[in-house]
């Protein structure tokens, strides 16, 4: 054999020698789509929540809904009837607090926990001021101490109260609530859907009221795009333009 050929094996057999010792030294690769999973306290309301995978592409995804479309989600569960659970699931959610604002904000199924929507990174805590309607009030104890409730928008000009959406123990309700939530119930901060952008608006010239007879309400859009629902007039009133926050 000649010297040029021993010299070849011996150079291929010392660089597997090689491989074999950085590969033993190497930690082994997740396999794709794992990630660890998060301890969740044995009695709270919501469950495991979401895969970091699945979280990640979710917030890749932008725009992933509209304000306008977030409380129609939420609509869309009132009056069913459904019964609170956390073990029982409607259209993929759980039905209890957590389950139904994950709805509301096209989570994944079977939805977040009170204890997941700001670690998690869905959502983001907020002030007061900027709450907008589709974010929503969060008491985020564990468990039964635990509380979401979606923000549908003020229901006065000093800010005490609220339109929201919420799954309690006797169904789910469209009502007004005073800020941040009934005495009794914990600590509410306000939160939003890191997700949720904002409805595009065309006001023209002036922004426009219009009236709802079903509700005995106007609603009327402010410069920022917000609605103000008004209780008053009649049936037969028609829309109004004006510039109701007197912004230029």
């Amino acid at each position: 054999m000649s010297t040029t050929r021993v010299l070849h094996r011996a150079l291929v057999a010392a660089a597997a020698t090689l491989t074999v010792g950085i590969a033993a030294t190497r930690p082994a690769l997740a396999a794709p789509g794992d990630a660890p999973s998060a301890a969740v306290p044995a009695k709270d309301k919501g469950g495991a929540g979401q895969r970091r995978s699945a979280l990640t592409a979710r917030l890749a995804a932008a725009p992933a809904l509209t304000r306008a479309e977030v409380i129609d989600r939420a609509a869309s569960w009132v009056g069913l009837g459904l019964d609170y659970s956390w073990t029982k699931t409607y259209q993929g959610y759980r039905q209890d607090c957590s389950g139904y604002v994950s709805m509301a904000w096209d989570l994944d199924t079977p939805g977040l926990d009170t204890t997941s929507f700001v670690p998690s990174g869905v959502a983001s805590w907020i002030g007061k001021e900027d709450l907008k309607p589709g974010d929503a009030l969060l008491n985020d104890a564990a468990g039964a101490s635990g509380h979401i409730v979606l923000f549908d928008g003020w229901a006065d000009s000093a800010h005490t109260s609220y339109s929201g959406y919420e799954f309690t123990g006797t169904g789910v309700h469209h009502r007004t609530i005073p800020y941040p939530y009934f005495s009794g119930y914990g600590t509410f901060k306000p939160v939003r859907d890191n997700s949720v952008v904002d409805d595009v608006v065309d006001p023209g010239p002036d922004n426009v009221g219009r009236y709802r007879p079903s509700t005995h309400e106007f609603h009327l859009r402010k410069d920022d795009g917000t609605l103000v629902k008004v209780g008053w007039g009649t049936s037969g009133d028609l829309p109004v333009s004006g510039n109701w926050d007197a912004r230029q």
